[in-house]
């Protein structure tokens, strides 16, 4: 997309989501899973394994807005393990964000925002605890996206690069050295779900990092661009607070897009983050 000279001029720091914008977060979610939807006897293809896990991880965010993240992947794949094999309540159609026929796992709501998800994965015991929490750790060695590092370090030159995460400390902790160490760089600020108390798109994990960023760096609400891929998690609700939103548009990303977002409704649109990282360089040139 074209540029003018004063686009980014207006912006001081850069408010990424990090699993699935910076780190391949569907490609570590379909190669942990896909054996275990194959030991199922279920369908394995990409879009019905990674659809299955987000209609479970969105049930049990919302259910336990408190949870260490870590955790919480564990009883995701606890969950999606009973499901799967459980002959008497086979999967049912359930269509991600209303965009697809998709046949995935069924992910069904209670009344007053309850969840039927705690008593599918109680029922799991300790079957298969070890395999949750190896699916669990296993997000720590999730690899950057190639252009991660590259466009990083050279946004890191203009703007302070901050990181907002539904992850844990832990967690984030590990996944930085494989950005920071290589980039020669180093993150301004990283705030993660454990300390907020909430899971995105809860308005109070972005209100948390617009304070931070005041408080330590004197920026702006009007100075800060959510650069993110999630439509869900992101750039819905920085659009909701009047942030400037810049998609990052992966190609094949299936998680995320519940709200079609033209090229109008968010500020700017890029294929990758390299893109991005080109299309600053050329307009402070």
């Amino acid at each position: 997309m074209a540029v003018s000279n004063q686009t980014f001029s207006k912006y001081k720091a850069l408010v990424f989501d990090c699993y699935g914008t910076l780190i391949d977060w569907e490609t570590g979610i379909y190669g942990s899973l896909r054996p275990l939807f194959q030991k199922s006897g279920q369908p394995t293809d990409r879009k019905t394994v990674i659809f299955a896990f987000s209609a479970v991880e969105r049930d049990l965010q919302a259910q336990y807005p408190s949870m260490l993240y870590s955790d919480l992947l564990a009883k995701v794949y606890t969950t999606l393990e009973v499901r799967l094999q459980n002959k008497e309540a086979p999967p049912s159609a359930l269509r991600d964000d209303a965009s697809t026929e998709t046949t995935v796992v069924s992910s069904s709501h209670g009344g007053e925002g309850t969840s039927s998800v705690g008593t599918s994965a109680a029922a799991t015991q300790e079957e298969g605890t070890n395999e949750a929490e190896a699916f669990a750790a296993s997000v720590e060695w999730w690899p950057p996206f190639p252009d991660t590092i590259g466009a990083l370090t050279a946004l890191s030159k203009r703007f302070k690069l901050v990181i907002l995460s539904n992850i844990d400390r832990a967690t984030i902790a590990k996944t930085r050295k494989l950005m920071e160490g290589p980039g020669g760089f180093e993150f301004d600020g990283v705030y993660t779900a454990e300390e907020v108390g909430a899971y995105k798109p809860a308005p109070e994990m972005l209100g948390y990092a617009l304070a931070r960023l005041k408080e330590r760096f004197g920026i702006e609400q009007g100075e800060v661009l959510m650069t993110a891929q999630s439509v869900f998690h992101d750039i819905v609700p920085a659009k909701r607070k009047g942030i400037a939103t810049s998609w990052i548009n992966r190609e094949g990303a299936v998680t995320g897009l519940d709200s079609v977002v033209q090229g109008e409704e968010t500020m700017f649109v890029f294929p990758t983050l390299g893109a991005m990282a080109d299309a600053v360089e050329e307009s402070s040139g």
